[in-house]
């Protein structure tokens, strides 16, 4: 399956540019910016931009690659760069986008090109960075930083602005400990980007569009997990195959179960949960119940967990749905649930 990135030197930086100093680029290269996707090997960019255009931008190192210009490693099983944004008015500093939601996937098909595309102010249905609030790329899909950052603390009013896009890499040395910041590769450019108070609402909603379509389609499944072809045994009279598939069907009635399955589990099936007196207040079943189910046209696999209540008098109620992972579903082709 293939995947379809902060923590800035802000006090080192900010100390630069209020006393007039430009950090510069440490990397050799360029970021162009765009108001449509960047396509080819012919890159053209523009330097201004207005609130009701789409923004992307394509980063491109010199005399080098990706892997090799910025140092990246494998961290967490993934390759990421980092972005930050810096929001100037008349030539002074408005804000950094600082929260730690900019970490940016390193496709491996791109380590070894000398270019990366990237999203600035794009589309919703034609995102294609994945932006993710962790390092491990386990959360927080979407965030794109300047769609975050229209709000006032970044863009007190309507007007032009001058936007600085950073790009860098937090490096690791030789016994994978984190490197100084002044160590870190990075590339920054930046265009004018002028906000105009009519479009803060269409602003708004593509943010949150974004969002959703990057947890849609991020780490999209190509096939079914492997704890469909190898799953364990349902059977637990309690949790037979066919109470099993009588509470999804009760208990997700917007989801149609396509298939289901447990996970191996080698442990004890069931175990109590208890209040602060020690009085038992349900048991769960260890395993997972792994599903690829449709809803809204669409495919997705995910899981959930099942309990029975507590009952009193040493009995538990009838078996239900705990908790899903629906949040953390993943698409896939209905084609390719087999």
């Amino acid at each position: 399956m293939q995947p379809k990135l902060l923590l800035p030197a802000l006090l080192l930086i900010s100390t630069f540019l209020h006393a007039g100093i430009d950090p510069g680029t440490n990397v050799s290269g360029k970021i162009l910016f765009s108001n449509s996707p960047f396509t080819g090997s012919n890159s053209a960019g523009k330097s201004g931009f207005s609130s009701n255009e789409f923004i992307y931008g394509r980063l491109e190192v010199t005399g080098s690659t990706i892997r090799e210009a910025f140092k990246v490693k494998e961290l967490k099983g993934h390759y990421f760069l980092v972005c930050e944004v810096e929001v100037l008015k008349d030539g002074e500093p408005v804000g950094y986008h600082i929260s730690q939601n900019n970490y940016i996937l390193l496709p491996n098909e791109n380590l070894d090109k000398n270019w990366l595309n990237l999203d600035i102010l794009p589309e919703p249905a034609k995102a294609t960075t994945l932006y993710s609030m962790t390092d491990d790329f386990s959360a927080g899909y979407g965030y794109i930083p300047l769609y975050n950052m229209i709000n006032p603390d970044y863009f007190p009013s309507a007007g032009t602005y001058q936007l600085n896009v950073r790009i860098f890499s937090r490096t690791l040395d030789m016994y994978d400990r984190e490197e100084d910041q002044e160590k870190w590769p990075f590339i920054q450019d930046g265009f004018d980007f002028t906000l105009r108070e009519a479009d803060i609402a269409t602003l708004n909603k593509n943010r949150l569009a974004t969002i959703d379509h990057m947890e849609e389609n991020a780490f999209r499944y190509d096939k079914l997990p492997d704890v469909f072809s190898r799953p364990g045994k349902l059977t637990d009279p309690n949790a037979t195959t066919a109470k099993v598939a009588a509470i999804l069907k009760r208990d997700l009635p917007n989801r149609a179960i396509i298939k289901f399955v447990a996970e191996q589990y080698s442990g004890t099936l069931w175990s109590i949960a208890k209040d602060d007196f020690g009085l038992p207040r349900y048991k769960y079943f260890n395993p997972h119940i792994w599903m690829a189910y449709k809803a809204d046209g669409k495919c997705y696999v995910g899981y959930v967990t099942l309990r029975q209540v507590y009952s009193g008098g040493g009995t538990y109620g009838p078996l239900e749905v705990a908790w899903t992972s629906t949040k953390d579903d993943r698409g896939i082709d209905c084609a390719n649930v087999k």
